[in-house]
């Protein structure tokens, strides 16, 4: 089912209305049959695994909690050797938190990266003389696997930690991790935050609606206007590089980055306010990153909820870990105290990276990407002290409108470069479109805008749509409040805006027999 789709909108209506029909205590019931049969609409055996997920964390969370309250019993009773009973409690929760993320994260390689895996395997071997030919096992890959198998670990280790109780009811927990508009675009939403949503039993509320429906309407118009429309140029221009000269492929990155935007942060409005219709406020995935000054910055604004799951569940207890801390002291001790501060920070920083660039996809050309990004923070971090030495000397400030310009750019222009690498097929394509666009940029003449497939027309709306965003970003920069500011306006005024926003929709795709859509880039990652 296509959240496009015109079935979607009917599945979505006939949900909300279920919901808000049945007594408050058992809305969360028809939360989880929506969920379900949303998922079971798209593949049973994708269901079954989801369904596999659920059982399997649900048991490790409560043996957690089993745990939890056996190591306070204990403390109940010893009173000498409390730092022993809390050593013993720690390493049994440790083995089966450990043991319940590799099942976890195992299930998601399984059916993400074995094929793939199986296939470089075989090449290296054939490096040797020897050969290893493995039969493809083309398994289908569950709806929004990622987004679940990480949504779940993250609330295995709130749990090992004490930060959050153990769910006891197995329905409640079921919605929490199959809540379906989470399933298709993301974010990764945290337990603590998501489910007293999801079981409060919303009241309706006309603003939940109203705010809901722009936000689906203002996602979609991204997808159908920008990121539909540049699939194709860009599928072409990276599919046959060779034929295009340096400019045209720089420009296909950079167009790329465009559609990657639209299509995700298209998606993520779209399901986010598919949520809002039912009274559920999901995490903030995007915030208009391509404003960002900095790498570092960019990826605080770009999938903000993975950002901040690496940040908490894996960058956190590598940079603090004792080995890092150890080698940071070894570092202190013969290359100087800087780098030994930052030698914890910047290795964990790569490793959060490598492991962003696996969860992109198989293949080395992601790894690449994710170590491109790694390394350039790592980079920033080391040179700090000499950039604001620098700084200082030239008087660099913020607040200079040209040098945040000037920031805005090189920045855009290190995420364009990272762009050659996550959407190549292979790493050998990546390399060969970065050596093209050196070495062969040009003659770039006229015809390069129409050379790939866009018309002058398809220019003249991409361009209309592209200026309606940019113009709407900008004034979000700034803080203008979008919505609050359409509803200072008259009836009239609202009402148009809605009606023509409505109208290109309907045109555009449901009365449009000519259009396809599009899957969403990361709709099944």
């Amino acid at each position: 089912m296509s959240i496009n789709s015109a079935a979607f909108l009917l599945f979505l209506l006939v949900s909300a209305a279920a919901y808000y029909a049945v007594p408050k205590r058992w809305r969360y019931l028809v939360l989880l049959a929506a969920s379900g049969g949303f998922y079971l609409a798209y593949s049973l055996r994708a269901a079954c695994c989801l369904l596999f997920t659920i059982l399997f964390t649900y048991g490790a969370a409560q043996l957690l909690a089993a745990l939890h309250r056996r190591e306070r019993a204990e403390l109940d009773i010893e009173r000498e050797d409390r730092a022993g009973v809390k050593k013993r409690g720690k390493r049994r929760r440790r083995l089966v938190l450990t043991a319940a993320l590799v099942l976890n994260f195992a299930t998601l390689a399984l059916f993400k990266y074995l094929d793939s895996w199986m296939g470089t395997v075989g090449a290296f071997a054939g490096l040797f003389g020897v050969e290893l030919r493995f039969r493809p096992l083309n398994l289908l890959l569950p709806l929004g696997i990622s987004f679940y198998v990480f949504q779940t670990s993250g609330y295995l280790i709130d749990v090992y930690r004490g930060r959050t109780s153990a769910e006891k009811n197995l329905l409640k927990y079921a919605l929490f991790a199959a809540w379906f508009p989470q399933m298709i675009q993301g974010p990764i939403n945290r337990y603590d935050k998501l489910q007293p949503q999801l079981l409060a039993g919303n009241d309706f509320n006309a603003d939940n609606l109203k705010y809901g429906v722009q936000l689906m309407i203002w996602g979609m118009l991204k997808k159908v206007f920008l990121a539909d429309p540049l699939a194709g140029a860009v599928g072409e221009l990276y599919g046959n590089y060779g034929q295009y000269p340096g400019a045209a492929l720089f420009l296909g990155a950079a167009l790329y980055c465009v559609q990657l935007y639209c299509d995700f942060s298209g998606g993520t409005d779209l399901v986010r306010g598919a949520s809002q219709l039912f009274g559920v406020e999901m995490a903030e995935n995007f915030r208009r990153p391509y404003f960002a000054r900095s790498v570092d910055e960019f990826w605080r604004r770009w999938h903000i909820s993975l950002g901040e799951w690496m940040k908490d569940y894996l960058f956190y207890p590598l940079a603090l870990s004792g080995p890092m801390n150890r080698l940071g002291k070894r570092v202190k001790g013969s290359l100087g105290p800087h780098l030994g501060k930052l030698t914890g920070p910047c290795l964990s920083t790569l490793i959060v990276f490598l492991a962003v660039g696996i969860w992109q996809g198989p293949g080395f050309s992601n790894i690449a990407y994710g170590l491109w990004n790694g390394g350039l923070m790592s980079l920033a971090m080391l040179c700090a002290p000499l950039t604001g030495k620098v700084r200082e000397r030239l008087d660099l400030r913020d607040g200079k409108w040209w040098f945040r310009g000037f920031q805005t750019l090189r920045t855009l222009l290190l995420v364009i470069i990272g762009r050659y690498f996550s959407r190549a097929d292979s790493l050998r394509q990546a390399l060969g479109m970065l050596k093209r666009t050196v070495l062969h940029f040009g003659p770039a003449g006229p015809g390069l805008f129409t050379s790939f497939g866009l018309t002058g027309f398809d220019w003249l709306r991409l361009g209309i749509a592209g200026a309606v965003l940019l113009a709407v970003s900008v004034l979000q920069e700034r803080g203008t409040p979008i919505r609050k500011t359409l509803e200072r306006q008259r009836p009239a005024v609202q009402f148009g805006v809605l009606f023509i926003a409505v109208l290109l929709l309907v045109a555009c795709v449901y009365l449009n027999t000519d259009y396809t859509a599009i899957m969403y880039v990361y709709e099944n990652v």
